[in-house]
């Protein structure tokens, strides 16, 4: 028996207990408190009915209201089961923590880490199915003012996808490498960044006029970010803009206007290379650094947006089986080619420190 206040409590409803003995942060502030049976309003209680920000679970549940209970509905759940367990979160979180990293761009990614350990272990390595471009697309609009700020830029709209809160799983994961999750939409693109490295942006179709342009701020123009701040630019800074502005201060944040909203049923998903300099003078200047920032401005290759293209489309389509791609554009202004470096027997021997055969 169990005195509980909260605001969407109904009968059959699996909820998250804390018995007496375990400890909880009291309305999510301060440090964590025993629980003890007691009585509330002269009725005997055995313990607690939780919210998410009692059991440090508000990123994957997010409060509507502060007296709103953890509402375990839709989950293959029995009474008495450990909720760490329920939700999976017991799973192995690997962090590596390594300065030497942050200058290697190639290591910002879970597939670029697997890359790495295959290689050192000489195993094989498991890369996403290659993105297949569907024939007879719309081709978006899309023109890079300023190639030694963007070498490419890559714009795919799906149609028939919707803004929803995402599988558990997927918050989960998010949240066990502190990441919020925040919608389906948003998600995926967060997922494709950390599965590969490769930020990508995306932008609700209804709301972008004209083409897809990649240019220089004008002196007089300014941008309301995602977050509601409002930049003033300047030449300095490059930004993804249509016929009415700028959209996104690229590589860095998406603006307000053209973004993701609530009811956005088409999407078009950018994914660029940018020069990093640029990135990092902007992001300091305005003081926004975000998790695309920090990898933008370390010089991602533009071969990744390739196997960001492969992860996109594949989790795209599992979420939504009715999407389709509709219109796309690949706007590459560079040419990289594979470099051969020739060093010697003996200067090999050398640096490695031990006398090896050729074969």
């Amino acid at each position: 028996q169990i005195v509980c206040g909260g605001s969407n409590v109904r009968e059959n409803q699996f909820v998250i207990v804390a018995l007496p003995g375990s400890k909880v942060v009291w309305h999510g502030e301060g440090e964590p408190v025993e629980i003890k049976a007691s009585k509330l309003r002269g009725v005997e209680s055995f313990g607690m009915v939780c919210a998410s920000t009692e059991v440090g679970l508000e990123s994957i549940f997010p409060l509507n209201n502060d007296h709103e209970i953890v509402d375990l509905e839709g989950l293959l759940v029995s009474p008495g089961e450990e909720i760490s367990k329920a939700l999976g979160l017991e799973d192995i979180i690997i962090e590596i923590d390594n300065k030497s990293m942050t200058n290697r761009p190639d290591l910002w990614g879970h597939i670029g880490i697997a890359r790495e350990l295959a290689s050192i272990y000489s195993l094989p390595l498991r890369l996403p199915e290659p993105f297949v471009k569907p024939e007879g697309l719309a081709d978006i609009g899309v023109k890079i003012l300023d190639a030694e700020k963007c070498s490419r830029y890559v714009a795919v709209e799906f149609e028939n996808v919707k803004t929803e809160k995402s599988p558990l799983w997927l918050r989960v994961l998010l949240s066990s490498v502190g990441i919020r999750p925040i919608n389906s939409l948003v998600d995926i693109s967060n997922y494709i960044m950390l599965a590969v490295g490769q930020p990508t942006h995306g932008f609700d179709s209804r709301l972008l006029e004209g083409d897809i342009c990649i240019r220089r701020a004008d002196d007089s123009e300014s941008i309301e970010l995602l977050d509601g701040s409002q930049l003033k630019l300047d030449k300095n800074d490059l930004v993804i803009a249509d016929s009415k502005g700028a959209v996104a201060l690229a590589g860095i944040m998406g603006g307000k206007r053209a973004s993701i909203a609530c009811d956005t049923s088409d999407m078009v998903l950018e994914l660029a290379c940018f020069e990093p300099i640029g990135i990092r003078k902007s992001a300091s200047k305005h003081n926004v650094r975000t998790e695309s920032s920090a990898r933008n401005e370390k010089g991602i290759d533009k071969q990744r947006i390739d196997l960001a293209l492969s992860v996109a489309s594949e989790i795209i389509f599992s979420f939504y089986p009715e999407a389709k791609i509709t219109a796309f554009h690949d706007e590459d202004k560079s040419s990289y080619t594979q470099k051969e470096i020739s060093v010697s027997f003996k200067w090999l021997k050398t640096r490695l420190g031990r006398d090896i055969s050729l074969d």
